[in-house]
Order: C-alpha cells, then sequence, then structure tokens
C-alpha cells in the first residue's frame, strides 16, 4: 500500500510538473490533456485518475504556486510581536514576486488567476479563487493587527482597511509586471515600492 500511494505521489508530481512546462511554454487554453500525458509519460487515464478535469488540474497548479507564499504568510504570523518587523512582510511579497518573475509557469499561472478573478466563466475556478483570495486577506490583516500592537503601523486606521490597500498594491505590482513588456518589472523594483507602501503606514512621529 505505501508503495501503491508513493507511486501514485510520484505520477501525481509528474502531471503537475508536465503541465507546468507546457503552461509556460505554449499557454493554459492551448494546452490540452493529452498533450500533458504524452509529456508526463503517462496515459489519459492516469490524469483523470488524480484530476476530473482540466480545471481540477489548473486548481492543481494554482495551489502549487500559492503553497510557499501562503507558508511564509502563516509563519509570519506566528511571530512573536517583539520580533515583528514590516520588512519581513516586504521579503514575504518580494519572494512571491521573484517566483513569477523567475519562473515562467508561475507567471502563466499567475497571469490566469489575475483575468478569472475578474470573470464569472467557470463556477469551480472563481471559487477557489475567490477562497484564496479571503485567505490571503485574513493573512494580511493578522499581520497588520499585531503590527498595530507593536507600535509598527498607525493605529488611526482599521486592520481591514490597510489590509485591502497592501493587497491591492501587490495585486498592481504584479499586473505592471505581467501586462508589460520583457522584462517588466524587477524584484527589486518591487521591494522598493513595497517600501513606500509600509513607510507610508508607519506612526506620525510625536
Amino acid at each position: 500500500m505505501r508503495r501503491s500511494k508513493a507511486d501514485a505521489e510520484i505520477t501525481r508530481c509528474a502531471i503537475l510538473n508536465a503541465a507546468a512546462d507546457l503552461f509556460a511554454k505554449q499557454g493554459i487554453s492551448r494546452t490540452r490533456l493529452d498533450d500533458i500525458a504524452s509529456a508526463a509519460g503517462v496515459t489519459r487515464g492516469a490524469i483523470y485518475w488524480h484530476f476530473s478535469d482540466k480545471e481540477s488540474l489548473i486548481v492543481a497548479m494554482i495551489d502549487r504556486v500559492n503553497a510557499p507564499t501562503e507558508a511564509a504568510m502563516a509563519a509570519l504570523n506566528t511571530k512573536e510581536s517583539d520580533t515583528l518587523s514590516l520588512d519581513t512582510l516586504k521579503q514575504v511579497v518580494v519572494d512571491a514576486f521573484s517566483r513569477t518573475y523567475h519562473t515562467p509557469a508561475a507567471a502563466q499561472i499567475t497571469r490566469f488567476v489575475l483575468r478569472y478573478s475578474l470573470s464569472n466563466e467557470t463556477e469551480l475556478l472563481n471559487a477557489h479563487i475567490e477562497h484564496n483570495r479571503k485567505v490571503s486577506f485574513a493573512h494580511i490583516k493578522q499581520f497588520i493587527e499585531k503590527a498595530q500592537n507593536a507600535g509598527l503601523v498607525t493605529p488611526e486606521l482599521p486592520p481591514e482597511c490597510i489590509a485591502s490597500h497592501i493587497r491591492s498594491h501587490i495585486i498592481g505590482l504584479f499586473h505592471q509586471h505581467l501586462s508589460s513588456p520583457p522584462p517588466g518589472i524587477s524584484p527589486d523594483d518591487v521591494a522598493a515600492s513595497m517600501d513606500l507602501v509600509l513607510k507610508g503606514l508607519r506612526p506620525a512621529p510625536k
């Protein structure tokens, strides 16, 4: 049984790796399940064993791209208030952007998410993207609440407002990069932009 589960996980990873490579090379809409099966060295039936359809495979790819950032934000919010720093939030954003900047598959998935977040084309994908949006917003809001309690962020605005402002700015950075001619904006540009945003949130000097 263990061997069977291990083999199944190997096959699933091979499918996701093949999908990432093809999505990066030819785009998501032009990639067929048959193409992915051929690239992964598996049958189409093997894909259906792991994923009910192309949409569920895309959901898995979205989760794969989001996982490092979600883990970093969750870890960030476990830090004690006395070790909290706004620079740690900036670094999480820069790291997430760097993965998109340096990984074509991550760029394709992020572009896809930005497009689908403004449409109602498929219930499954929109529901998943909306769930991820809520999770991301909750992570940022929790961080801002802790930062306000630690005196790092102005208490004059509610954390919901600040979290919305930060998240909107982050989305804008990704959109600017992905909609610009290569090479787009750089991770250093993102770091400088986040510095400007976070600087404006610090309490006014007494």
